[in-house]
């Protein structure tokens, strides 16, 4: 059983929540909706807690050096199907 809390909320807000939910089922939607926005603020807190500590990634999302990259996969590509090719045969 859950732990019975009390609130204040504006007469509009509840009129909107029991058009949603009805007046019987208030205390779920709220429920619910706090755990959303529970969890969300977490997700967010655990997000903050990450800013900074991951290395700068932006050298490699530069067009140049996606360039460079196909390139270098292109011709890595080309060199593996050459030596399949000549390879000998069993």
């Amino acid at each position: 059983m859950g732990m019975r809390i009390h609130i204040n909320l504006d007469d509009d807000l509840v009129k909107l929540i029991d058009e949603i939910a009805g007046p019987r089922e208030r205390s779920k939607l709220i429920r619910e909706a706090v755990e959303v926005e529970v969890a969300r603020r977490r997700r967010r807190a655990a997000l903050g807690r990450l800013v900074g500590s991951m290395p700068d990634f932006a050298p490699w999302m530069t067009p140049e050096w996606i360039s460079e990259e196909r390139k270098r996969s292109s011709a890595e590509r080309d060199r593996k199907i050459e030596e399949y090719w000549r390879r000998p045969l069993d």
